[in-house]
Order: structure tokens, then sequence, then C-alpha cells
């Protein structure tokens, strides 16, 4: 059995969808506590990983770092190390601290494929940090639109984030024309503490498939996945989320952090097709950098399994 491998909430929906014997086959084949030599590999190759960390208020955050291929590394399957120094424009970085967990998700937009690994800040210094690594596993490429690096330019010095309570005008644009955004959640354990099942997740859908109801409040349609539940997991453990946009053309990013809610109502879930249930976010805080990364994307095809709209 791989039950070590979940929290409670997690194999409380992996039961109630009866997912667990094929969950337990898969992960016995997947699931890691080392990062196999082709993960290695794989994050050696990226110019852009995805955060998930708990800051010290205890709110999650998801971020993007960026930098040339090797500066995320391995000396051994237990151990990566990020040489990149820490952007004081990233609000990841205000929340790493030795002994906090951390969640990583290895993307390649080129060819859809992703690693995701979990684990421990182990050393952190002006050069970077390091990560000992607890799990390590790969996901399917479902929902993942492919991308390819259009430029590489260098972001503007001391560019200003924009802080509000609520979402502008122009942050409703750049979700309502996303096909992609990244979630942070964490699980609050039985006592209480906060930084248990930390995570990070990719969620994709044709564009549109995010509805903004106003400045304070959307809803997104969870599609069918891994079965695995880590965010829904988390979510029904601890509501609290952060949630990252990119402008794949302006390198602009939207940093949300908001209050979730399980929605398994059928008529509402009917609104949106493939939908098998459906996320609320109250909208929290708001943090938009301007130009926040330097790397610019060119769509080259929507993910092939994306339900119409």
């Amino acid at each position: 059995m791989t039950d070590q491998n979940f929290h409670e909430h997690e194999l409380s929906l992996q039961n109630k969808m009866g997912m667990r014997e094929q969950i337990d086959t898969l992960t016995e084949r997947l699931m890691h506590d080392e990062m196999p030599d082709q993960h290695r590999a794989f994050f050696a190759g990226l110019e852009y990983i995805f955060l998930g960390t708990v800051g010290e208020d205890e709110k999650p955050y998801a971020s993007v770092l960026t930098g040339s291929a090797g500066f995320v590394s391995s000396a051994d399957a237990k151990t990566l190390t990020i040489t990149k120094p820490a952007d004081d424009r990233n609000p990841a970085f205000a929340s790493l601290a030795v002994g906090s967990p951390v969640s990583v998700l290895g993307i390649d937009l080129s060819n859809r494929r992703r690693n995701r690994m979990h684990g421990k800040i182990s050393r952190i210094d002006k050069d970077g940090f390091d990560i000992t690594v607890s799990q390590s596993y790969g996901n399917c490429p479902k929902y993942i639109s492919t991308r390819a690096i259009a430029d590489r330019i260098q972001s503007p010095e001391g560019a200003e984030a924009t802080e509000r309570d609520e979402l502008s005008t122009e942050d409703i644009d750049l979700i309502t024309k996303s096909d992609t955004f990244f979630i942070a959640s964490h699980h609050l354990d039985g006592s209480g503490q906060p930084y248990e099942g930390s995570d990070i997740s990719h969620r994709g859908g044709n564009p549109g498939f995010i509805h903004v109801e106003g400045p304070g409040r959307f809803i997104v349609p969870d599609y069918k996945g891994n079965n695995l539940f880590n965010t829904i997991g988390n979510l029904v453990s601890n509501s609290a989320a952060a949630l990252l946009f990119v402008d794949f053309e302006t390198g602009d990013l939207l940093h949300i952090n908001a209050a979730a809610a399980i929605i398994e109502d059928d008529v509402a879930i009917a609104a949106y097709p493939g939908a098998k249930r459906l996320i609320s976010f109250n909208v929290l805080h708001v943090r938009r950098t301007e130009a926040g990364i330097g790397l610019r994307w060119q769509l080259l095809k929507p993910s092939p399994v994306n339900p119409e709209l």
C-alpha cells in the first residue's frame, strides 16, 4: 500500500472515486523518495520552474523562477539546487527558510512534459538554495498547451509590483484570456500544523474556461486529472490558495491569494462542459508585476484534450 504518500483528505477523495487500488499500482511504479536520473536531467535542462511555498504568515505562494539552462541542478538524487540569486520582486523568497516545505513543478511547455517534486529547504543564501527531496514523480501532459520560447529579454530593473485587494480590469482580461495557470496549496494536519502537503499544480483549459463573476470572485472547472487529488485534497483541508497567471506574451505576472471552496452541485457543474466539480475563489490579495520575467512564449498548439466551451 502507498497510503504514506498521501494525507487523509487525498485518501478520502481517492476512495470516494474508487481509485485506491489503481493509485497504489500507479504510485508504486512512478512515485519515488528521490529523483530518478531522468528527472535530474529534465530539471537541469529547464529555463523556468514553478514553486509552491508557505510563508511565515501561513499563506501559500505560487511563483515562477527563470534562468539559463543549468540554473537548476542536482549533485545527488536527494538534492535539488536552485542557483539563481533571489529576486526581491518575487514573493516566494520571503517565505523561504531552512526547514520550510516547498513543492517544485518542472514543466517543458515545448513538449508538454512535466515532473513534480516535494521536499524541504536545507540551505539558503544569497546565491540560491537547496531542496532535500522527499517525493518525486511524473505527471501526464493533460491540458498543457504547447508553447515555444520566442524571446529572452532582460526584465526591467526595479520593476515595481502593484498590490490591491481585488482584481482590476486588466487582471480580469488576463484571467479570461488565459489557457493556463498554476495553483499552490497546502494541507493542515490534525495537530493544526500548516506546512504539510505543500503542492503546486498546473491547470489548463481553452481560453474562457475561467468564469470571472466580478473583481472579488471567479470560478474554475476542475477537469478529470490523475486522480491523486493533491490540490483538491489540500483545499478540502485548508481553503488558502495561491494562483499564478503568466502573460506569456508580455512576461507580466499576476499573483492572487484567495479562499477556495469546492462546489459539488450538479446543476452548477453542468454549466461547465467536462467539469467534475468546480472551485470558487474569493480574492483576498492581488499582486501584479509588469514584465516580471524575461521569457516570452509563442503559442504553438492548444492542448488537444481541453473540453470545448
